[in-house]
């Protein structure tokens, strides 16, 4: 039974299922509020299983920070994102909700890699 759960709410199913439907219901943003997560997640999944990956992958450090401390999460915000870049992006850790937007329209790594890399290099203030 619970193998049911984590293969359905597995960290790549939550990855790919909640940008199009958080897009759609609430216009595209760097990060979501958690009840934003929570009611999309809810309409997407039957359990609440892994719902702390969804949560560090499309809200900010500080939501994040002060959902866990009232839901008590057993991992930090940068332990489940890492988590999700090491299955999502083969262990690139500067994903973002476009990054995870063009994970769940297949785009193929190398394309979300150099996405990435050069929204990097902007930030850095490279060419």
């Amino acid at each position: 039974m619970f193998d049911t759960f984590r293969d359905e709410n597995s960290i790549k199913a939550i990855a790919t299922s909640l940008p199009k439907r958080l897009l759609k219901n609430f216009d595209k943003k760097e990060f979501y509020s958690p009840e934003e997560v929570k009611t999309i997640f809810s309409e997407v999944f039957t359990s609440n299983a892994n719902i702390q990956y969804a949560y560090a992958t499309f809200c900010s450090p500080k939501d994040f920070t002060e959902l866990g401390q009232r839901m008590e999460f057993s991992s930090s915000y940068s332990e489940l994102r890492l988590k999700v870049a090491d299955k999502c992006f083969d262990g690139w850790p500067r994903f973002n909700f476009e990054s995870l937007l063009n994970l769940s329209n297949d785009s193929s790594m190398s394309d979300l890699v150099s996405e990435v890399t050069d929204l990097g290099l902007d930030m850095l203030g490279g060419s």
